[in-house]
């Protein structure tokens, strides 16, 4: 569609030229020279990715930024050990020696957190119990705000967009909806637990459809095959196909508690990896309910004893589990080996209940306790050179204007 002067192209958030001032050499500078054009009531992403990923757009692209990564360091061994040089001694013997180079002093760990959002309350971007929060591919936070009845929105930099939802049983509403999960067309999956059904619902907040489910859902998760995959309060896993229409349905074993569920995610091999948190396990299944593995997740110090409370699993294959009794959240591969501590008490975590990560490369998580804050945070989770000298955000909400929507 054009105006009528043929002149520019129009579009529902704007206009832009269909002619190119000059040429560019790669969708990244594309970007950052037409995303303030077309996009102009939306932020620009933040991104902290390494150079060597910025120009890839397809969120579901391998990390390369570890390949970079690995490289560099590759390379600055090579050169440590194989740079030789020729000495002549005074009897004019000759001798080759190997230079080791000295490592760069190590710079000061900059501060982790960035933004802590929210107090307990009802009002815009305050929190009444936050169980679950996941990230979109477009980079927006979104927290199931589960006693104020409602779904939350931030964007990445944890500025308050949008809410929608209030207590009843009809369309767009919910009674303590738990947990939120973004399907294949960028819609969200609401578990509606006390209604015992899932709503599919835009991130505008329109409604689209809904179907009920056996038990009252507790977790929920979806694969790129549009697959609908719900933890209830009764233990059990049910998995839907799109459209609502259940396939499979088995049960966690284990040691249970009544309305205690167990949160989940879904790996690219079509598992279901359950936290567990009675029996302090992570569990693996396939879709039909087959016993995969299972392991318990150790911290870093010995004797500590762990209540896994929520997990996720980013783009590497890494599944990141959140630890509520010791305000940390690690990292581990499939079989359960350790790899690293993302966040501890010294970053200034709580008692976390829910984490995922962004397309940016932030750590989101959500934190509650009966006598604790209830607040949304966001952690520097890889290192960047743009936080660097980033303070964290002490201010109650946030700290910059709600006027992007």
């Amino acid at each position: 569609m054009v105006d009528f002067q043929s002149r520019y192209r129009l579009y529902g958030h704007g206009y832009t030229s269909p002619e190119l001032k000059y040429p560019v050499p790669s969708y990244r500078e594309l970007y950052h020279s037409k995303a303030p054009t077309i996009f102009s009531r939306r932020p620009k992403m933040h991104d902290c990715r390494q150079d060597a990923m910025k120009d890839y757009v397809d969120s579901r692209e391998w990390e390369t930024w570890l390949l970079s990564q690995g490289l560099r360091e590759t390379i600055r061994s090579a050169t440590s050990l194989n740079l030789k040089v020729k000495e002549t001694y005074s009897d004019g013997t000759k001798k080759e020696l190997v230079l080791t180079i000295k490592s760069e002093p190590r710079q000061e760990r900059p501060e982790r957190l960035l933004f802590n959002i929210g107090v307990r309350g009802s009002g815009d971007g305050d929190f009444n119990f936050p169980r679950s929060v996941i990230t979109t591919r477009d980079g927006d936070v979104v927290v199931a705000d589960t006693m104020n009845h409602r779904i939350q929105i931030f964007n990445s930099f944890g500025v308050f967009l949008t809410k929608f939802g209030k207590r009843g049983i009809g369309k767009l509403q919910f009674s303590e909806p738990t947990d939120v999960a973004e399907i294949p067309n960028n819609d969200l999956a609401v578990a509606d637990k006390r209604n015992k059904r899932v709503q599919i619902v835009t991130q505008g907040g329109q409604f689209r459809s809904m179907f009920e489910t056996v038990d009252e859902p507790y977790s929920i998760a979806s694969d790129l095959s549009g697959h609908v995959i719900v933890s209830t309060s009764r233990r059990t896993i049910e998995v839907y196909k799109k459209g609502g229409k259940l396939i499979h349905r088995f049960v966690i074993p284990g040691v249970s508690r009544d309305t205690f569920g167990c949160k989940i995610c879904v790996n690219n091999r079509q598992e279901v990896i359950v936290c567990d948190a009675v029996n302090a396990t992570i569990k693996f299944f396939t879709y039909e309910g087959r016993y995969v593995s299972k392991f318990s997740p150790r911290s870093y110090s010995e004797g500590l004893s762990i209540i896994p409370s929520g997990i996720t699993i980013n783009r590497m294959g890494e599944i990141l589990v959140a630890d509520s009794l010791n305000h940390t959240v690690n990292a581990y591969n499939d079989n359960g080996d350790l790899l690293k501590q993302a966040i501890c008490p010294t970053d200034q975590a709580g008692c976390i209940q829910a984490c995922a990560v962004g397309p940016e490369g932030h750590l989101v998580t959500t934190e509650f306790s009966l006598s604790g804050p209830h607040t949304l945070k966001i952690f520097r989770y890889r290192p960047c050179h743009c936080h660097i000298t980033r303070p964290g955000s002490s201010k109650r909400r946030t700290p910059t204007p709600q006027t992007f929507r």
